[in-house]
Parts: structure tokens; sequence; C-alpha cells
């Protein structure tokens, strides 16, 4: 397919108008224009309509239609260079939770880097159920999730388990002893799902009754505490890191959640240059804070 036809496809896209994208990739407007009509011949369609007299352009439906395809075409193109090089610098697409980049996997970071000079890591940040569809669609190399999917072509290794911990907010009492579950009101808590586990014995002790925040961002628990009455439960990993940030204690639980699962996951059919350092990762000891 027509690179530089797609190329200019994308940046009229992502611009809105065709001499921004000339202006993006530094070629006159009747390049850009010549490269797009050269794609859409080869195509057999149009991908953006030009008005008379009106500015902007619009994009047809089998050119909106047509975006993943162009995205994925140039990825994969950039993909066989480095083949062609031989990757002299793989970069290593990792996609996973914030709640496990953040405070799990900057050692793993590190050690990527400094033990392997021709890896570059690109961290994706997502959820567990967009890293599994991209695992599967090759477009990232491995992953890390807090759930475990039956899905075909995909391989999941458990890497870790992490205690969950109650955290509260404010001075601890002096005496302080273990609550049980139905001593929390509900209304108070600021929720995060950690996984299904978690989930089934959340919804024992409060179901269906609402929480004060649901969020999906682990740093945002922390920032939204501001009453010695609100609560939350999260791994202690994350409790650990975020301890000095404000007056945070941990009160023990009579009854515990179950531990948070970390997995690891990556495609049954690895590129060829992508499999030592996946292996890498696969042999590091993984360890909670």
């Amino acid at each position: 397919m027509y690179l530089l036809g797609i190329e200019a496809f994308l940046a009229i896209i992502e611009n809105g108008s065709l001499s921004k994208a000339a202006e993006m990739l530094h070629l006159s407007q009747s390049s850009v224009s010549h490269r797009l009509k050269m794609l859409e011949g080869e195509l057999g369609f149009k991908l953006i309509e030009r008005q008379p007299g009106v500015r902007g352009i619009t994009i047809t439906e089998r050119g909106r239609a047509f975006i993943a395809i162009a995205e994925k075409s140039v990825r994969l193109e950039r993909e066989i260079e480095d083949i062609r090089s031989l990757a002299s610098v793989i970069t290593l697409n990792i996609g996973t939770a914030d709640s496990i980049s953040l405070y799990l996997l900057p050692d793993l970071y590190k050690t990527l880097l400094h033990t392997l000079p021709n890896v570059q890591p690109k961290i994706i940040t997502q959820h567990t159920l967009e890293t599994y569809a991209q695992i599967k669609s090759g477009d990232i190399d491995v992953g890390f999730v807090k759930r475990a999917f039956d899905m075909p072509g995909v391989i999941v290794t458990k890497i870790l388990e992490e205690e969950m911990v109650l955290v509260r907010y404010g001075n601890p009492p002096e005496n302080l002893n273990a609550v049980q579950p139905c001593d929390l009101e509900h209304a108070n808590e600021i929720f995060m799902d950690w996984g299904y586990q978690y989930q089934l014995w959340h919804d024992t002790h409060w179901l269906p009754a609402t929480p004060a925040y649901h969020v999906d961002a682990a740093h945002l628990i922390f920032m939204l505490f501001d009453s010695d009455k609100q609560w939350s439960i999260v791994p202690r990993s994350i409790f650990k890191a975020m301890q000095d940030s404000g007056p945070f204690y941990e009160q023990p639980l009579a009854s515990k959640p179950p531990n948070r699962s970390c997995y690891l996951i990556k495609h049954s059919h690895l590129r060829a240059d992508k499999i030592s350092a996946v292996r890498f990762i696969e042999q590091y000891r993984f360890h909670c804070v």
C-alpha cells in the first residue's frame, strides 16, 4: 500500500486541513494533495471530500473506516524497518494498568534499560481489557494486568500476589482495633476495582450501596481523602508509596479481602526480535514493596 499517501492522509486527519498537514510534513500543499489522490486511486474510493469555497475537510464514511487500517499500516511498516535493520534499538511495547505500572514496575523498567541497552521500553497505560485486545492483535508485546482471562493466542502467567489493606485518614487512635467490614459506612468509601476476586468479596459486604467515590486511577484515592470518616482498601504497595503524602494509617480488617493478583500476558507467537526481551521480563523477580 502507498505509505506516503497513508502518512499524508493521517496528517490531514490529525490537523484538519491540507495546509496544516503540509506544514507538518514539510511539503507543499499540492504534494500532500497529490499523495492523497494517489492513495485514493489505489484504494478505489474517496477518503476526504473538499467543497469549493468551504474551508476545512470532510472525511467520508469509508475514510473514517480506513483510519484504523492506516494507523496499523504505519506501525507495521515501522516494525518491518526494525527487522530489516535487525533493530539496533528494539522498541518493546508494554501495556499495563496504572496501579501496577506506578507502584510495582519502576524497578523493572530501570533494570531493562541498564541490562538490555538495545531495548527501549514504550509504556502504555490502559485498562486490562484493552491490554488483552492489543496483545492478541500484536500491537503490544507484553502486558501486566489485574485479571486472568482465557483468550486464544494469549498466555497468562501470575507474577505476584499482595495483601490488601484498609486505609483511614487522620491520626490513628491509641487503641487501634480490627474493624468488621459491616461496620464501615459504604457512603464514605473511595472505591477502586482491584480485580474479580476482590469485587466478589466487596459485593458480599456492600452491594448495592453506592460509595462516595468510584475511581479508576490509584493516585486519585489519596487525593480525595479529606475526612477521618473516609476509608479505602488498596494493595499494600500503593499504601506504602502514598502513606507519607498525608495523614494516612492502616487499620486491621477482621475479615480480610483476597490478595490482589497481578498477571503477565503475552502472545503465544512473539516476533523473533522481541523474544529475548520478553523472556528477560518473565525471569525477572517481581516483588511487592
